[in-house]
């Protein structure tokens, strides 16, 4: 993987809503569950452009469940290889095309305030997120065991052996059992073990099966 292809910035808020129910109706509710004992929940969103998706994902959760917010070591990490989109998404400053583009009107009013011509995410969201640079390209910094990868609308610009390299590359630092997600035109080759596809309200997640059993589950047609 010696060559990054350009890729465009283009992102939103609650990109996919059937990701976003998908997530609320029963990805997060299981790893709520699973995770009781710890307490803990990590997400990384692994190409966060200018911060929409993961701002997202800490509303979504602050919104549906506040008592996990409160209570819970929730780590939202999100990254990208463009040292200019960290600064933006860092910042939490929105234009109103961002604004009106699929965020909820109740999710501006509470999460969101304005500031000139510019909407501000509230710190209370902000902060929920850590923003880092990290080359996908590369070995991986240290991270934490995730319950929760997003690797949207990624894939898509970059040959197929590339594909294999990059998430091959990211295998290790899902937890058993941890869920991966593409964007909707995306799959995962049949040169990717370890992942089966399941469908959970419209949506397609790949759930990690470490021991490489991965025929079992739900086989949406991609």
């Amino acid at each position: 993987m010696n060559q990054m292809p350009q890729i465009p910035s283009e992102t939103s808020f609650f990109r996919d809503i059937k990701v976003f129910e998908g997530l609320r109706k029963q990805i997060f509710p299981e790893l709520l569950r699973r995770n009781y004992q710890q307490q803990q929940l990590n997400i990384w969103s692994a190409a966060c452009s200018r911060g929409q998706e993961a701002y997202s994902l800490a509303m979504l959760l602050d919104d549906a469940f506040p008592l996990m917010v409160d209570r819970w070591t929730i780590q939202i990490l999100a990254s990208d290889i463009s040292d200019e989109v960290l600064h933006q998404a860092r910042s939490g400053v929105y234009s109103d095309l961002d604004i009106k583009r699929r965020l909820p009107k109740r999710f501006r009013d509470r999460y969101f305030h304005r500031q000139g011509n510019h909407w501000v995410i509230c710190d209370e969201i902000r902060l929920m997120v850590q923003f880092r640079r990290i080359d996908l390209r590369q070995p991986l910094p240290p991270l934490p065991q995730m319950d929760l990868v997003f690797l949207r609308n990624l894939l898509i610009y970059f040959e197929v052996s590339q594909r294999t390299q990059l998430v091959n590359r990211l295998q290790p630092i899902f937890k058993p059992q941890g869920y991966l997600v593409l964007g909707a035109s995306e799959t995962l080759t049949s040169s990717i073990e370890g992942f089966r596809a399941i469908l959970r309200d419209g949506a397609v997640f790949y759930e990690f099966c470490p021991s490489g059993d991965a025929s079992g589950g739900d086989r949406p047609l991609l």
